[in-house]
């Protein structure tokens, strides 16, 4: 903690000069070379109007830009009727950029102000909409469903009519480059070694397991989805595939109050949730409150073939998985003045997973059979955190920066399984097993970041942060016997990880077309671990520098090139850590492993994409190779049991390709698809190696009927997934949606089938080592329907939009861990 808090202040008085000097300087010079244009009297004034309808353009932005600077020194916004004034402008030569979304910017490149006390009307300012230039691929007033950005992929969740009454898990199938599995398991590019976000900050609610957590987020809440393959420094360094960040519907920067709720009804899952934002002049509020229940069944089969093919073991079970989640936020942002700001917020979350299983289980030991025994087996698992922040902004001029960011994040976690073991169905158990864990995760974050633009379109970033994590579990063990003795045993593990870093990034452009941005991130890593019932303690320290680079070059406008490279490093979370023997079936076990070291990951990639009337399209080579990788060992043990663990044991090469394309082939219809083939080549020492094609693709349609009717689907496949003794089920699915526009666009009815054509789905999954093969069946039945209602009320005027800063903590292995807590 004082190594932290050292750093920190250090951190802070550097920050400090670097911003108190630029000031400093800029008193030997005249303010207009210094970047910040002098206050005058004069006045502009005008008014914007559609350039078909001669309707006002409501809301239009304007803004004021230096020639000399070229950097904007005043702006405004136009009123309802298309009107704006400018005032306080000094004597000088300007150019006037107006914009607004569903229009082509316009640009007056000359307005001169003659004198200090000049009173000049524009007069009319007509914008052409950008319905007219399908060269841009855009919608009037609507957003396209995908976006490819210079460093990102961001689908805009809220126009996919298919996502209504589903989950987070749900729209992750359908964002480009992502896969997800029937067990809500995310993978980026065929990795699950990514980092998920919520407003660009971390949460206690992904601490566990990300598959779980995904169930809980209502996808109505959902606004967009936004995929970062090559983060630049300023990230954390861990995610060694990327970074997914879930950006949810607010709007904090409009002046007036709305708010918005939903209610969806359907045969595998219901929820209902509600948003409020208000705000009143300096001071913005917004609050959500989302609940969802779930409900289905299916069935499992699994074989299991030893000593050559002569012991066998097999258990056969159906499965009822059910239960409920609950999230909630409530978040203000306070402008002290134009040049301060103070934002925090309390988002909390809970809920309650309850799984049934009944198992019939059958064994043949040398040759000899076995009586038949069955088991009903219960897991209930529960959760509750929060995660509170509190982050200052200070601007000294647009652009310049400084942040100060805090972070408290807690999550109590409770397991159970239970399971009683008869010879026939109806008699008592002749055994009880009993396997519970009680778990804490608390994360500390503070972050300071500074920006500092320079005249020549040059950035340059920098700043520090610290993580303290502390995680603890109290797991039991026990076995209770009617005709045999009793077993029982203690876990208690205790985790604590602590993170120091800085970094600093400079981006600049060369020849207004080659966009460069160069970092470089060093992060100390200090852990101890303590396994009390076994008097055993563990710790490590280790040091990384973080190299990226970044390259953009855009040719007559719709041709864009890019190429970075950068490493990333993977901390293993708990998920992987406790050695808490998590005992799934009575052939089962999942055992977590506290000696993981971090993986390293060499990450390269080149991209390019194009529009071109009412197409676009883009392409990604990427290579990955990650050292030290963690993989999944399975191994028997007592010549019976599957013990699932996780070593440091492989080195992963991995060669991709992204596609991604879009296309109008009328006016109302929209076609988009994406895919990721890759190639995987696994390799260790001691356990061999396995290697082979990969993919996944995804295909998404809407068609506007009119009369404020649509439709769209979605659907996709992933063939199965390597792995370094074994391979993971292929799996596909699709859905309808039709959607109803009701009071004047505020409000809608639609009607959702998944999976129509199949009632299940038969995934299977298999292990191969040199002491048994093992194959699992599982039949998902995921056909559902659903029935979701909508409505938007108030009315909200634009507010100029302020930045706002975030912590983002992007470093800890997550994804697959067994489910251990």
């Amino acid at each position: 903690m004082k190594k932290s808090l050292l750093l920190l202040l250090l951190g802070l008085s550097t920050l400090s000069a670097m911003a108190q000097a630029p000031n400093a300087a800029q008193q030997s010079r005249p303010l207009q070379q210094a970047g910040m244009a002098p206050k005058g009297n004069a006045k502009l004034s005008g008014t914007v109007l559609d350039a078909a309808t001669k309707q006002p353009v409501e809301f239009a932005t304007i803004a004021l830009i230096d020639l000399q600077t070229d950097q904007p020194v005043n702006g405004s916004m136009a009123d309802d009727k298309g009107r704006f004034t400018i005032e306080k402008v000094a004597a000088g030569k300007y150019k006037l950029n107006v914009s607004f979304i569903g229009y082509q910017q316009l640009i007056l490149r000359e307005v001169a102000v003659t004198s200090d006390n000049a009173q000049l009307n524009l007069g009319t300012i007509s914008l052409t909409s950008n319905a007219q230039n399908l060269g841009e691929v855009v919608v009037t007033g609507e957003k396209n469903l995908v976006e490819e950005k210079i460093d990102r992929t961001v689908y805009n969740a809220e126009k996919d009519a298919t996502n209504a009454g589903g989950n987070a898990a749900d729209v992750m199938q359908k964002v480009p480059g992502l896969a997800v599995d029937t067990d809500g398991n995310v993978m980026l590019r065929g990795s699950s070694n990514v980092r998920v976000l919520i407003n660009n900050k971390p949460s206690t609610i992904m601490a566990g397991s990300i598959a779980d957590a995904l169930k809980q987020i209502p996808a109505d809440m959902i606004k967009s989805v936004e995929v970062i393959t090559s983060p630049s420094a300023k990230y954390d360094a861990e995610g060694s595939a990327g970074i997914i960040n879930i950006i949810t519907k607010k709007d904090s920067n409009l002046q007036g109050v709305n708010g918005s709720a939903a209610l969806t009804a359907g045969t595998r899952s219901s929820n209902g949730n509600a948003s409020l934002n208000i705000r009143q002049g300096k001071i913005g509020i917004n609050a959500s409150v989302s609940a969802h229940t779930f409900y289905n069944k299916g069935d499992i089969t699994l074989t299991r073939t030893s000593n050559g093919g002569n012991d066998l073991f097999q258990f056969t079970g159906k499965t009822r998985p059910q239960g409920g989640f609950m999230n909630g936020q409530v978040g203000f942002d306070y402008d002290i003045n134009t040049r301060n700001s103070l934002s925090g917020g309390v988002r909390f979350n809970g809920g309650m997973f309850r799984m049934e299983n009944e198992q019939e289980i059958n064994s043949t030991m040398f040759g000899e059979t076995n009586p038949a025994s069955f088991a009903d087996v219960t897991n209930r698992f529960s959760r509750q955190g929060a995660d509170i922040n509190l982050d200052y902004l200070h601007t000294f001029k647009p652009g310049q920066e400084l942040a100060i960011l805090s972070l408290y994040s807690f999550t109590d976690i409770n397991n159970k399984i239970n399971q009683d073991y008869t010879f026939q169905r109806g008699m008592d158990p002749y055994e009880f097993v009993r396997n519970t864990n009680d778990g804490g995760n608390d994360e500390l974050t503070f972050q300071v970041d500074y920006t500092h633009p320079f005249a020549n379109k040059t950035t340059l970033e920098i700043g520090a942060k610290s993580i303290f994590r502390d995680v603890d579990s109290d797991a039991r063990y026990s076995t209770l016997r009617s005709n045999g003795p009793d077993d029982s045993s203690l876990n208690i593990f205790f985790y604590e990880q602590d993170v120091y870093a800085s970094y600093l990034t400079y981006g600049f452009t060369l020849r207004k077309k080659l966009n460069v941005k160069l970092g470089g991130r060093y992060e100390y890593t200090d852990i101890n671990a303590d396994l009390k019932t076994e008097e055993q303690t563990f710790g490590s320290n280790y040091d990384n520098f973080i190299p990226s680079v970044a390259l953009s070059y855009t040719l007559k406008d719709v041709h864009t090139f890019k190429a970075s490279f950068t490493q990333r490093i993977q901390r293993p979370s708990l998920n992987y850590l406790n050695p808490y023997r998590q005992v799934q079936a009575r052939n089962t076990v999942v055992l977590g492993n506290p000696n993981l070291d971090a993986e390293l990951t060499d990450l390269f990639e080149i991209g390019y994409s194009t529009y071109f009337k009412s197409t676009s399209l883009s392409a990604s080579l990427y290579m990955r190779q990650t050292d030290n990788a963690i993989e999944t060992l399975p191994y028997l043990e007592d010549d019976s049991v599957t013990v699932i663990t996780f070593r440091n044991i492989a080195q992963n090469k991995t060669y991709g390709i992204n596609l991604f394309g879009s296309v109008k082939p009328v006016n109302d219809w929209t076609i988009s698809g994406s895919s990721n083939i890759y190639f995987v080549d696994l390799n260790s020492k001691q356990y061999g190696s396995n290697n082979g094609w990969m993919y996944n693709i995804n295909l998404n349609s809407a068609y506007q009927l009119g009369k404020g009717y649509s439709a769209q689907f979605n659907g996709g496949f992933n063939s199965s997934r390597i792995q370094l003794q074994g391979s993971f089920a292929s799996f596909s699915y699709h859905s309808i949606a039709f959607k109803k526009e009701l009071f004047d666009k505020k409000g809608g009815i639609s009607f959702g089938i998944d999976n129509p054509f199949r009632a299940n789905m038969r995934m299977r999954t298999n292990f191969k080592t040199d002491a048994f093969d093992q194959n699992i069946v599982m039949n998902n039945y995921n056909r559902g329907f659903k029935i979701t209602f909508n409505y938007s009320f108030g009315k909200m005027q634009q507010n100029p939009v302020r930045s706002k800063k975030s912590i983002r903590n992007d470093d800890a292995k997550q994804g697959e861990g067994g489910g251990i807590q």
